[in-house]
């Protein structure tokens, strides 16, 4: 559940460094129209908390809010895959909304850059090489892991970024709003000083004369350049893997719009079949419904015909008993007939 907080409170929340009793370093007085950039993450607070901390303790008047989104694991099903993604894409989109809301209530400019790559940390380091990044704020841990006494970094992409980040990149790593540690930037002069005093020189190497300084400048300014163009080939690399990546992720959302478009018209025509199977069960059980109230109909009538037979059998047999008795009957009359003619005839 994510907790929803205004953007008034949040600025309380967060409030000042000096209102904490915590001295702003020297490195925080930077140049007003220099880019701060902002690493932000799905944590809705946790992000809010690092972006007003940034807009009012650095005094910068322009930002760059950078949400890195790593892609989905290639294991999960294709159409779940697709359907998270989306689902990422459309939460990025609302929070960046949100951020955005966030900078021009304390009358800043901002812009967001997306990033989508495997690795947090490498990404965000990718964007310093390429873009020069020499500001930038981000979380020191989750907002739950913050204590009055933390002073170290708890999260692993922070130490990582911490570790191998450009020495000429200063970075803060914040928590719930308050300044954990930071990472002082050197300039370039500084890093060759340092490089020289490596070498450990006695008085009497430094009394040589200019000579050996200049060689040991022009071998510096040699290594650094080789550096410098060693970088650059390692983020022509970069750039080349991460275009490659991204046709291949192009072609990866073609083929699962086909897929999607494949599977919504068998779909359709899946509902369409069984509509057509209920239309024909439906039409089969009225044949079925109206067979058996004929067949009804027709015990009824055989019924009927059956009591009719048997009331005419009944009215025959009365009609031959009646006939046998009256044969009886002519018969007798016969004979009284015959009897009655002797006897006239004897008299």
């Amino acid at each position: 559940m994510t907790l929803k907080i205004p953007i008034q409170e949040m600025v309380k929340m967060v409030g000042s460094l000096r209102s904490h009793g915590i001295d702003i370093p020297e490195s925080m007085e930077i140049n007003k129209k220099e880019k701060i950039y902002v690493a932000v993450t799905e944590k809705d607070l946790e992000s809010k908390s690092s972006l007003v901390w940034a807009i009012q303790n650095s005094g910068g008047k322009e930002f760059c809010i950078v949400h890195v989104h790593q892609p989905i694991p290639g294991e999960m099903f294709h159409e779940q895959k697709l359907r998270l993604y989306r689902k990422e894409k459309d939460k990025a989109h609302k929070n960046s909304e949100k951020y955005l809301q966030i900078c021009r209530q304390m009358q800043v400019t901002a812009e967001i850059i997306y990033i989508e790559t495997d690795s947090v940390e490498k990404g965000i380091l990718q964007l310093i090489s390429q873009r020069g990044v020499t500001k930038l704020v981000m979380g020191a841990a989750a907002d739950r892991h913050y204590s009055m006494r933390m002073r170290d970094l708890k999260s692993k992409k922070a130490i990582y970024i911490h570790r191998e980040a450009p020495a000429t990149c200063l970075i803060w790593f914040t928590c719930n709003g308050y300044l954990i540690c930071s990472r002082e930037a050197r300039r370039a002069n500084n890093l060759y000083l340092e490089c020289a005093s490596s070498n450990s020189l006695s008085q009497s190497d430094i009394t040589r004369g200019t000579e050996s300084i200049v060689k040991d400048d022009d071998h510096l300014i040699k290594l650094a350049v080789t550096e410098a163009e060693a970088s650059k080939r390692k983020a022509r690399f970069e750039a080349c893997k991460r275009e490659e990546a991204e046709k291949t992720a192009v072609d990866a959302l073609k083929k699962a719009k086909q897929w999607e478009n494949v599977y919504f018209e068998e779909l359709k025509q899946r509902k369409e079949t069984e509509k057509a199977l209920r239309k024909r069960n439906d039409e089969l059980e009225k044949m079925r419904s109206e067979s058996e109230t004929q067949i009804t109909e027709s015990y009824t009538v055989i019924r009927k015909l059956q009591e009719k037979n048997n009331l005419s059998m009944e009215t025959f047999r009365g009609i031959r008993e009646e006939q046998e008795e009256l044969k009886i009957k002519l018969r007798e009359v016969s004979k009284l007939k015959g009897y009655n003619g002797g006897s006239t005839c004897s008299s």
